[in-house]
């Protein structure tokens, strides 16, 4: 069963996102169509590499992955479609994949557009069609040339010194959560199960980490490592992101004593 998911900054109030849906239903009547988001936050590459990210490994192999914002052609390298680790992605050449994936790609093939006059609306009038030839198996390859470079946006990375680890905030859910760049290995690795502390904004401190949301009383702040092993920030109903103005890329420190 072919399937194609959606990923966009298009929101739910316009035509955008039916106009997609139904230009890939003309084409492929029994595919399946998954929205990751289309609630990105406008021309926010983090946010979407994140969201995309956590979401796709959970579909089957042969899934194919439209990625629609950023997609001005003047202002990316192209259009590309990339297969790595089963799937299959097709984006605007911004930088995503840098985001997406701690490695270069495994196939990369820019995706003519020359013939092409009206650019408006590349995510229905180019990415829908090459969604549906590799969802129908065609092989990748024969969509265009290899594409031996794409843009880089350099992500941001968690570091650690002596006793010291410096992260920062990737993302903050709707819940108000925030979710940081420090995974467990590297928590372990340094902390060596030593008595630690979390360092936030407004001088809250974080000193044990909470296998659940509610492991703590109402409204107290925790730290928990989620599924998908992200040192994560929360409090317990409530937004510990409203309450410690916490953002994207804000700092996090943890010291270990």
């Amino acid at each position: 069963m072919a399937i194609i998911t959606l990923t966009t900054d298009f929101g739910l109030k316009d035509h955008y996102v039916g106009a997609v849906k139904g230009a890939i239903l003309k084409q492929l009547p029994d595919v399946t169509i998954a929205d990751i988001s289309h609630q990105i936050e406008k021309f926010n590459i983090q946010d979407a590499a994140f969201i995309l990210k956590e979401a796709y490994s959970n579909f089957p192999e042969k899934t194919v992955h439209i990625i629609g914002l950023l997609t001005e052609r003047q202002n990316t390298g192209g259009y590309v479609a990339v297969e790595h680790k089963g799937h299959f992605f097709i984006s605007a050449d911004n930088g995503i994949y840098s985001l997406l994936f701690d490695e270069f790609p495994e196939k990369v093939i820019e995706i003519p557009a020359d013939s092409i006059i009206n650019l408006s609306f590349p995510v229905r009038d180019i990415f829908v069609k090459t969604a549906c030839l590799l969802a129908n198996g065609i092989d990748i390859k024969s969509l265009g040339k290899p594409k031996e470079n794409l843009l880089q946006r350099l992500p941001f990375r968690a570091t650690s010194m002596g006793n010291i680890i410096r992260g920062s905030v990737v993302f903050v859910d709707s819940y108000g959560n925030v979710i940081t760049n420090i995974d467990r290995i590297l928590f372990d690795q340094v902390g060596k199960k030593l008595p630690f502390v979390i360092e936030l904004a407004r001088s809250n401190q974080i000193d044990k980490i909470s296998q659940e949301y509610n492991s703590v009383p109402e409204g107290e702040i925790l730290a928990l490592f989620n599924a998908s092993g992200q040192l994560e920030i929360a409090m317990r109903n409530g937004k510990v992101s409203s309450m410690l103005n916490l953002k994207l890329n804000d700092s996090i420190t943890i010291r270990f004593q």
